[in-house]
């Protein structure tokens, strides 16, 4: 399992910024067929994905594939064009049950990763369905979507979106998979933007994802635990293990009764950021 604190949309259409995106320090990029890029452009962007994901990466970032919406008559042309260079993940825009899913299985490799995106009321009512597909390790939150289907003002405020992330971040837990907060939309609130990260994380998301790089490094900061995290997830650990090759279950660390639980979840982080 690796970091996915930054996930940034790339238009597939704009060789420019598929070309620069490769040079920045975002763990993911979500190489883009759907919203990013006009139907007129969207024969180009298949191109040009095919051609980056044929090329060697200069960098560990992860690359998905967002393809078009499977209600559309886009996404078969989309996997012919992406499928022979190797996605790490598909991006599903849209998606509202697990029998979609399963109608893209049937023409995918079932080793290669599902991300649903969760944009609409169906698609939160029936996350933990999605969630449970045996194809899908992750959700990504479909936030400007999903706040004009519920009639929300366009704004920064994401009280109403509250009940929505929430429901669907319980969805991602109990089927073990990972989820990321929708994006920010305003590029001159670098304050907000940090703020919002910040509720992501209070929130349990994984990570965000991103349409400027400029957010890349807000994102990579707030989405990492500080060291003093780490270290005592470290001292949790060490100290559980000693417990337990002494015959107990539970020791204390710094006032806290340490439980099973604690080091569980004390080995995962240790396992995602750093060498336990």
């Amino acid at each position: 399992m690796r970091p996915i604190r930054s996930v940034l949309y790339v238009p597939g259409s704009n060789a420019k910024l598929l070309d620069k995106a490769q040079r920045l320090p975002a763990d993911a990029l979500i190489l883009d067929l759907e919203d990013a890029v006009a139907p007129e452009a969207k024969p180009l962007g298949r191109q040009q994905i095919h051609h980056l994901l044929q090329s060697p990466r200069k960098t560990s970032q992860q690359w998905m594939v967002r393809i078009n919406d499977l209600r559309s008559a886009l996404w078969q042309a989309d996997l012919e064009a992406v499928l022979p260079g190797g996605p790490d993940a598909l991006v599903i825009p849209k998606v509202e049950s697990a029998a979609e899913l399963e109608r893209l299985s049937a023409a995918i490799d079932p080793s290669l990763p599902l991300w649903p995106m969760i944009e609409s009321p169906k698609g939160v009512l029936r996350a933990h369905e999605i969630a449970a597909h045996p194809g899908v390790s992750c959700l990504v939150m479909g936030t400007s979507d999903l706040r004009r289907d519920l009639h929300l003002p366009s704004n920064k405020n994401r009280d109403g979106l509250r009940l929505a992330l929430q429901q669907t971040i319980l969805a991602a837990r109990a089927e073990e998979r990972r989820i990321l907060d929708g994006v920010w939309l305003y590029l001159d609130d670098a304050v907000g933007f940090l703020r919002e990260c910040q509720e992501g994380v209070e929130l349990g998301f994984d990570g965000k994802t991103l349409i400027h790089p400029s957010q890349i490094e807000p994102a990579n900061q707030t989405f990492r635990p500080p060291e003093e995290f780490l270290e005592k997830a470290r001292r949790i650990l060490s100290s559980w293990r000693n417990a337990r090759e002494n015959g107990g279950e539970i020791c204390v660390v710094d006032g806290q009764l340490v439980e099973r639980l604690h080091a569980m979840e004390a080995e995962r982080m240790l396992q995602l950021w750093t060498n336990p």
